[in-house]
């Protein structure tokens, strides 16, 4: 999708050069409505000042400052930091930034800055112009202008001349140069669904870590990596963790990048949300409306291991606590670390046996204890209901340890990875299987709601995230996410909406060999102009030298014939 741009004529008062301004310039060019550039009409044209610093806005593509041919938005969109993009037709540089962080609050939702000066970080004033002449077109004498007024008169022959366009940006004027804000494509399409897919949140390659709250918000964690090319032209590779959090109508409500763990665990209760990640560090709880740090929460679960995440044995409780399945144990730890009953009514039971022959449905009310031999998937829904599923058996228990059903899902065993099982405050189920998704009600029956064919879904490799008013949302690898209502109407699919697009390493190196074979046959063609520049000087220097010799060949001839003349008639 093309990155939309506002073409900013702005020049420096003296030189009319296109310098790089401060955010305090910044933000009073953008305190007016012009921000809202894309409800702009296409050849709008709106004007601002700031000072002595005048700007006019237009909707326009990005081009070079040379020939004005456009440049591609895949390569501004490439630039990470700042490069330098050669103009393949006039072999003019034309440089490109990215908002730096300090810039990123006067100019949101811009992701890139195209036409400053290279220097920007020097803060050197623009060099002053020098005078210029131009010939004057009746006597030929050299005709100063100041740069004001286009009317000049020649003090030779006193006759008013137009200066020409081509003497004009010569001159000390106001000189306007063109240079670009690339808004974001989230920008053009107003929608909080393509805003979201425009910022890069549905990037990733594996599955996504998600949860949702009481509210119906979403978190996801994910790992996203991107190659490119440096300044230097090297290869390279960026592995990017973020984790983010959105409001039930896919608007973007806080975003995180660049943390230094991949995210293995989200787990929402209440106001806050409980993140573990890889490395081992203990848990960290942060608050659920704004993402930053409530308080470290090592205590909570100090010997949470990683497998327990994978195999879908680790939960967490709307009241804020973990209840795990460990060595055919469950065991519930509260927020502030201590150990809790499992069940809120009755004594629990121990008296589960281990064996070939354990199965859920040998297990009665309160259960603790559960077979060593099997890896039982545990999951706590929003009403304190308890799902275990182990192969194809499902069975759900209340807050207070009645059991209610132990269910049978046909045609297979369900998935046991994490996130495979969610559930609604109604008691509704939800459980992924390799090819569609079943739903078992609050009471046990079985229904088979979304198939891979029929509704183009992965036929394996999904997670799901259910919120309590019964919708939920899907995830797949390579950024697929998909969100249904309670009736499993299609609310929103990642896949539809624009996004740019993110090149592999070979599609990179690709590029890159293009345009360095581009950057050679522009600089083979200036060199065999160069030649044929110089080829055509030196022959004309040939010529005029073979001229010159001929016309004194000729005036000695002449001047040994004359004083041949001349000693003939004296003698």
């Amino acid at each position: 999708m093309p990155v939309n741009t506002l073409a900013r004529e702005v020049g420096c008062p003296s030189c009319g050069r296109p310098a790089a301004l401060g955010v305090d310039l910044w933000q009073a060019l953008l305190r007016d409505p012009l921000y809202n550039g894309p409800r702009l009409l296409p050849n709008e044209v709106r004007r601002s000042a700031a000072g002595k610093l005048s700007a006019a806005y237009i909707r326009r593509a990005p081009a070079c400052q040379g020939c004005e041919k456009a440049i591609p938005a895949s390569s501004i969109q490439a630039v990470v930091d700042q490069a330098m993009l050669r103009c393949d037709r006039c072999a003019v540089q034309t440089w490109v930034r990215r908002v730096p962080p300090e810039l990123a609050g006067a100019l949101p939702d811009i992701t890139h800055l195209v036409g400053e000066e290279p220097d920007r970080l020097a803060g050197a004033p623009a060099p002053q112009a020098e005078p210029a002449t131009f010939p004057c077109p009746q006597c030929g004498s050299p005709v100063a202008f100041d740069g004001v007024s286009r009317a000049c008169v020649c003090r030779f022959c006193s006759a008013s001349v137009h200066v020409p366009d081509e003497f004009v940006y010569r001159g000390r004027r106001r000189v306007v140069a063109h240079w670009y804000l690339c808004f974001a494509p989230s920008v053009v399409v107003r929608t909080p669904a393509a805003q979201a897919v425009a910022a890069g949140l549905f990037d990733w390659e594996g599955l996504p870590e998600a949860a949702v709250d009481a509210e119906g918000n979403l978190y996801c964690a994910a790992t996203q990596s991107r190659w490119f090319l440096d300044q230097a032209g090297r290869t390279q590779h960026k592995i990017d963790r973020v984790l983010w959090s959105m409001d039930p109508s896919l608007g973007i409500r806080w975003l995180q990048r660049d943390r230094s763990e991949e995210v293995r665990f989200l787990g929402c209760a209440k106001d806050a949300l409980l993140v573990i990640d890889a490395g081992g560090a203990p848990p960290l709880r942060l608050a659920s409306a704004t993402g930053a740090p409530l308080e470290r929460a090592g205590a909570v679960a100090p010997s949470i291991e990683l497998s327990l995440i994978e195999q879908g044995c680790l939960s967490y409780d709307h009241d804020g606590s973990l209840l795990l399945q460990k060595d055919g144990k469950l065991q519930r730890i509260g927020a502030d670390g201590a150990a809790m009953p499992v069940w809120t009514n009755g004594a629990a039971r121990d008296d589960t046996g281990e064996g070939s022959c354990w199965s859920l449905t040998s297990l009665a009310d309160h259960p603790v204890t559960l077979s060593s031999l099997a890896s039982t998937s545990i999951h706590c829904g929003p009403d304190g209901s308890l799902y275990l599923l182990d192969g194809n058996l499902l069975a759900r228990f209340e807050r207070g340890g009645r059991k209610v059903y132990c269910v049978e899902i046909g045609g297979g065993s369900a998935d046991r990875q994490s996130g495979a099982l969610g559930a609604d405050r109604d008691g509704n189920a939800y459980v992924i299987r390799g090819d569609r998704l079943v739903r078992v009600g609050a009471t046990g029956n079985e229904s088979v709601i979304l198939y891979a064919e029929r509704d183009a879904l992965p036929r394996a490799d999904m997670t799901i995230a259910v919120c309590p008013d019964g919708s939920f949302w899907l995830f797949g690898k390579e950024g697929l996410a998909w969100k249904f209502d309670p009736r499993c109407k299609l609310l929103f699919a990642s896949e539809k909406e624009p996004r740019p697009k993110n090149p592999s390493m070979d599609e990179v190196f690709q590029q890159h060999v293009e345009n360095v074979m581009e950057m050679a046959n522009v600089r083979a063609n200036a060199c065999q102009e160069d030649l044929l520049r110089v080829h055509g000087e030196l022959t004309r220097r040939e010529k005029a030298s073979k001229s010159f010799i001929n016309k004194i060949s000729w005036v000695l001839t002449i001047l040994l014939i004359l004083a041949f003349f001349a000693y003939e008639s004296c003698s």
